[in-house]
């Protein structure tokens, strides 16, 4: 794909399974890294990465070449490899499917400040709730299908 030129960005999110609060800022690390490590190497770009403590948010640029599910199914799976590698097996999981939305150059600046302030936005509940979204494939026990988190 030589001769292509995109600039598409997602904002993606994703959740522990069964939304188990399974992420401390030590973790929040390792899943940054690693999930830098992976879309750079995927030809893609992490602009912002953060979590709470049952899901991830990540602002990214994917490239055409590669599918969405495809791409973030590599990140989730590399990420968890590596936390589970360094803080002991099964140290998380994550649940089936993503939210993902599209957004211009303009709204990159509110996205990323959205993801930076993860932890105030949760602490002080003033969450945006269709950046919050994360649908589930699976049956899991206190999410319905589709609903916000927080």
């Amino acid at each position: 794909m030589s001769n292509v030129y995109y600039k598409i960005y997602y904002h993606i999110i994703w959740g522990t399974k069964n939304r188990l609060d399974l992420i401390d800022s030590s973790i929040n690390i390792i899943l940054n890294n690693s999930i830098r490590k992976k879309a750079k190497e995927l030809k893609g770009e992490l602009i912002s990465f953060n979590s709470y403590i049952d899901h991830c948010h990540s602002l990214l640029i994917i490239p055409p070449k590669i599918s969405i599910s495809n791409f973030i199914g590599q990140l989730k799976g590399f990420s968890a490899h590596e936390v589970n590698k360094i803080k002991g097996s099964e140290s998380i999981k994550w649940q089936r499917g993503f939210g993902v939305l599209s957004l211009s150059k303009k709204g990159i600046a509110f996205v990323k400040n959205y993801i930076q302030n993860q932890q105030k936005h949760h602490k002080n509940n003033r969450l945006i709730d269709i950046l919050e979204i994360i649908p589930s494939t699976e049956l899991e026990e206190n999410q319905p299908k589709g609903k916000p988190l927080g």
